[in-house]
């Protein structure tokens, strides 16, 4: 079947503050905020605005922009995680109002098939076919157009528009032989259910009902058009072909979008503005003889507490990032991990603009399960948009963020913060592996055999962990103002088997927001005050004991995806997506307070 042109296609540029556009115009159409534009509402996502759905567009023209050099980011361990050089943040709207409306990020118009809303007519038309004034409008009955609500996709990471042609005349042409004939959706009987749609042509009379469209058979011999519809030229990547089955889901399905985004700590040294201001200006630097390095830098940097620091605190900033660049290439995530805990775990305090942290007491009682709190009362992540995946969560079939070459920044954002790390006791947790002898093989096995890649802890130490920041993350929300999708969690597990020496064991509880410092205090409150965060522990494991799905929850070994969770299901454990480090897996509330028949298995009783 012959496939449309989409040289003259409608787009929208959306922001931040978000557009319409027929290449030379571009039309406001709603608004997103900073950090969703880099996961939720990210590059290839659909995002439903009041008058139009749109795609968010691929960043490639960002470098266009003239404050592009302003919006670098620079995160050494992100650079690590990453393979990228830098990063850039959204363009933000710095004024809006009803008289001018900013369109800082573009869009495209998709689904590109619209269809009247009014039952008698309910017919489809493509937004080609409309100016841009009228394409909220049906041109045979002025009833309102709406966007198709179907979508066709595959695992590479490829869109298209559900085939309505294709699907009512059975993969053949139409009889009246026209090349695009007028197409209706109507509804049966006024129902409002799948089998309730039946798509008409209007040229030759054809009809098919809708209700067999998402079967796996129903598209067996339709081909992946190979389009990526949040490229300015959807078909740029179409000449490598694919080979994979579409699949047919509502635009609004999570199956449409799984962003995957990558996150680091802003930690000493690479928080202090020094050694910061070394490595944003290290291409400039290294050209620059040794013997003038502090007078450059002090010339150059508009920081006063880098010009009154003395050669000597200069160069050994200096020569410190420059040996850390050179063997940056040789580092993992395991070291970028490594780095933050050893920051995270270690007595002394750190006071700088982008880091700040100190030790705070442990409740009495779970004293022989936990060997430090640290409170971090200032906190600075940088997030990056890595790419997304099609029908499955997957970091092996990433669909590409640009069109043109790959680059070497990403699309990320610096959030601000508050949280609380929690170290565990390395001699009870060693009991505690002990004890559970072969329970997580089964779970391994699985892991094994999923699609989850870039996991790097030790597993049956990983549940444990994993489990205990869930249950904490829902209790502390009910204390502390932050709704549990607001909190987030990053897990330190590393356990070395030949030695048996726990290397990394904890958790980083902690919020975080683009546009405030997100410090409202309510983490830090828990932390400081031991009584309380006992008695949230306490609550936690009441809470932990019972289920509204036990006993088949507590005693489950094959629950979630793959059966990558035991006990754990959405009343007891499961969080948000946003606050999961790890897809809702991994996860067993046994770990935790053990099972009606084995309570030893529990970490804390």
């Amino acid at each position: 079947m012959a496939r449309p042109s989409f040289r003259n296609r409608n787009h929208i540029s959306t922001a931040v503050q978000t557009p319409v556009i027929r290449e030379d115009e571009k039309l406001f159409v709603g608004s997103v905020r900073k950090s969703q534009l880099i996961t939720t509402f990210s590059f290839g996502a659909i995002v439903d605005f009041v008058d139009d759905t749109v795609i968010i567009a691929a960043p490639d023209y960002w470098q266009n922009d003239p404050d592009f050099d302003e919006r670098k980011l620079y995160n050494e361990n992100l650079s690590i995680i990453t393979g990228k050089k830098f990063f850039v943040s959204p363009k933000t709207a710095s004024t809006s109002n009803r008289f001018s409306k900013p369109k800082t990020v573009a869009s495209y118009i998709f689904p590109e098939k619209l269809i009247c809303s009014t039952p008698a007519c309910g017919k489809i038309f493509d937004i080609k076919e409309l100016s841009s004034k009228d394409r909220h409008k049906c041109p045979a009955c002025k009833g309102n157009l709406v966007s198709s609500r179907f979508v066709m996709i595959c695992s590479s990471g490829h869109m298209e528009d559900f085939p309505y042609d294709w699907w009512i005349h059975r993969g053949k042409k139409c009889k009246s032989g026209k090349s695009s004939p007028r197409l209706a959706l109507k509804n049966v009987n006024n129902r409002n259910d799948l089998a309730g749609l039946r798509g008409e042509c209007l040229e030759c009379g054809e009809q098919r009902g809708m209700e067999l469209i998402f079967t796996d058979s129903a598209f067996k011999n339709y081909n992946c058009s190979c389009l990526y519809p949040h490229f300015r030229n959807p078909a740029a990547l179409a000449r490598y072909g694919c080979k994979k089955p579409v699949k047919v889901r509502l635009r609004s399905s999570s199956g449409v979008y799984f962003p995957i985004c990558k996150s680091a700590l802003l930690i000493p040294p690479w928080s202090k503005e020094l050694e910061n201001y070394c490595l944003k200006n290290y291409d400039f630097l290294i050209n620059i003889p040794e013997n003038v390095i502090p007078i450059t830098i002090r010339n150059t940097a508009s920081s006063q507490t880098i010009k009154e620091s003395s050669d000597d605190i200069i160069l050994r900033a200096w020569n410190y990032v420059k040996a850390h660049k050179s063997s940056a290439s040789f580092r993992t995530y395991q070291d970028v991990l490594n780095d933050e805990y050893i920051v995270l775990s270690q007595s002394e305090e750190y006071r700088d603009h982008a880091f700040s942290s100190y030790r705070s007491d442990i409740p009495g009682k779970y004293k022989p399960h936990i060997s430090r709190i640290t409170v971090v009362d200032r906190l600075t992540i940088t997030q990056a948009f890595c790419g997304f995946s099609r029908v499955f969560r997957s970091e092996s079939s990433m669909a590409p963020v640009f069109q043109y070459k790959d680059k070497e920044w990403l699309p990320a954002v610096e959030l601000h913060g508050e949280g609380i790390f929690i170290q565990f006791n390395e001699n009870a947790v060693k009991t505690w592996l002990q004890g559970i002898g072969e329970r997580y093989s089964k779970m391994e096995e699985n892991f094994s055999e999923s699609r989850f890649t870039g996991f790097s802890g030790y597993l049956p130490m990983y549940v444990m962990l994993h489990t205990f920041s869930h249950l904490f993350i829902r209790e502390i929300s009910n204390s502390c103002g932050y709704s549990a999708a607001s909190i987030h969690e990053k897990i330190y597990s590393e356990y070395d088997k030949n030695s048996g020496k726990i290397i990394m064991c904890g958790v980083l509880i902690y919020v975080s927001s683009s546009d405030s410092d997100c410090s409202l205090g309510g983490l830090i409150s828990i932390a400081d005050n031991a009584d309380l965060l006992e008695q949230i522990i306490d609550n936690m494991l009441e809470r932990a004991k019972w289920c509204s799905g036990d006993p088949l929850c507590i005693t489950s070994t094959s629950q979630g995806y793959k059966s990558l969770n035991y006990a754990s299901c959405h009343d007891c454990t499961l969080l948000p997506e946003t606050s999961c480090e790890i897809f809702n897996i991994l996860l067993d509330r046994g770990s935790i307070v053990g099972l009606p028949d084995n309570e030893s298995i529990g970490f804390f009783l």
